[in-house]
């Protein structure tokens, strides 16, 4: 973050301002969950009660375990097809995505590739305006 103490150890007035701005807008985006799960596996879907709006999911895995997943991929059902939303090779203690607003009531995180069962402590998605 490039954030320097002054000799007194401390952090500057407007440093400290503005972490705490980021801190709020962190908060904002992603305290309120469309729905969340946690599971073991090669495969983990989120039902919604109906149809809602989102556009990010944030996964983490249980890394007390170790981090096992090395590939995979978030499909949405949309129009009653899968669709890919992301994928990707880590995901280790939190790993955040954004992508365009879609509307689904049907997520699922697949696991194409981990060195054992992939163990997810957290698997939520956030529709952020």
């Amino acid at each position: 973050m490039g954030l320097t103490p002054n000799p007194d150890g401390l952090l500057p007035e407007s440093d400290v301002i503005r972490l705490k701005e980021w801190g709020d807008e962190i908060r904002r985006r992603f305290s309120d969950p469309v729905a969340s799960i946690s599971g073991s596996g090669s495969k983990i879907e989120i039902k919604l009660k109906q149809t809602q709006k989102i556009n990010h999911i944030v996964l983490q895995e249980e890394i007390a375990k170790g981090e096992r997943i090395r590939e995979f991929k978030v499909e949405a059902l949309i129009n009653g097809t899968w669709k890919t939303l992301c994928d990707g090779t880590v995901v280790g203690h939190k790993h955040i995505r954004k992508f365009d607003e879609i509307a689904t009531s049907r997520i699922r995180l697949i696991t194409l590739g981990s060195i054992d069962e992939p163990i997810i402590k957290n698997f939520a998605v956030y529709y952020v305006e």
